[in-house]
């Protein structure tokens, strides 16, 4: 049974390498990080701003 799934895992892997659909996901998710790592600097600087004043 564990063979099974094993083989299934890997041809699972296989076909998401093979289409190149794995680079699409961690460009996306690449995207998303930067823009939230974006935000959240622009947020405190807002913030830093206000506590000065």
């Amino acid at each position: 049974m564990f063979n099974l799934l094993q083989m299934q895992a890997v041809k699972n892997e296989g076909i998401m390498v093979q289409d190149g659909k794995i680079y699409l996901v961690m460009t996306i998710v690449s995207i998303i990080l930067i823009g939230l790592f974006i935000y959240v600097a622009s947020i405190d600087k807002k913030v830093s701003q206000l506590e000065k004043k």
